[in-house]
């Protein structure tokens, strides 16, 4: 970058290749109804190849305001000003909360410190993208290599720690299952209680919204593992158990005093 040109930035302006733009966009499945945000998109290329190639609505947040110019003559030339925006902004203070993908090629200190807010202020289901830098303890979900280099895909996930509960059955025949989840990113661990014993449960996982975990088949007079599958909205989950012969319905609410940080 021109040194007259640049203020104080986190990270210096480096050119994404369009390989890597092409990958980020396929592997973060940019489609139509996105809205894509590039952190510090520099010449604005990830947001005008966004948009030229998925047609999406992408937005770049750039702080260096000649870049930002630059960008905007760069997206009118490709033509597809009427789909893209770039704001002179900082990143750790603009609202990009409507973002359904976020596209980020900065450094690793800047990913660490812009992953609270990711966390924080993203919706569950929102798709991260990060060329060459990771986000530290949090573990990518997939990750795809160019040579030496990397990129990395997260998707934000919903917070299901706590204390759950849901019944089966009426009258004499009524039972009650209680749900202790503890949530680091989107690694899920606990236990189920059932009938005075405690069942810990297995390969538990957030992907967005969606929980799932598999717990011992014993609790179901089973020899297999079976499988729970639901959709966390607020205090509620609903989804499915599956014993692989059966499958049944199970809605759970949560304890909202329960709810714990997911980030360590």
């Amino acid at each position: 970058m021109d040194t007259e040109r640049s203020v104080k930035l986190d990270a210096p302006f480096l050119p994404t290749p369009n390989y890597v733009i092409a990958e980020l966009l396929a592997k973060a499945r940019v489609g139509k109804d996105d809205i894509l945000y590039d952190l510090g998109s520099g010449d604005g290329r990830i947001v005008i190849e966004a948009a030229r190639q998925t047609g999406c609505r992408a937005v770049g947040i750039e702080i260096d305001a000649d870049l930002v110019d630059d960008s905007r003559k760069a997206a009118l030339r490709a033509g597809v000003q009427d789909r893209v925006r770039f704001i002179v902004a900082d990143i750790f203070t603009e609202d990009f909360s409507e973002a359904t993908v976020v596209t980020i090629y900065m450094g690793g200190h800047v990913n660490l410190k812009l992953r609270p807010k990711l966390l924080r202020e993203l919706r569950p289901g929102t798709r991260i993208a990060s060329y060459s830098f990771d986000m530290g303890e949090w573990k990518p979900d997939a990750v795809s290599t160019f040579g030496k280099e990397d990129a990395y895909f997260w998707v934000i996930p919903a917070n299901a720690s706590g204390k759950w509960q849901w019944t089966e059955g009426s009258g004499k025949s009524k039972t009650t299952w209680e749900l202790e989840v503890s949530q680091v990113f989107q690694e899920v661990s606990g236990r189920i209680s059932f009938k005075g014993k405690q069942y810990p449960l297995q390969a538990g996982k957030m992907n967005g919204e969606e929980i799932r975990f598999t717990l011992s088949g014993e609790a179901f007079g089973k020899s297999a593992l079976v499988e729970f599958s639901g959709r966390v909205r607020g205090h509620a989950i609903e989804g499915t158990i599956d014993d692989s012969a059966t499958r049944r319905v199970w809605k759970a609410t949560r304890n909202p005093a329960t709810v714990q940080p997911i980030a360590k």
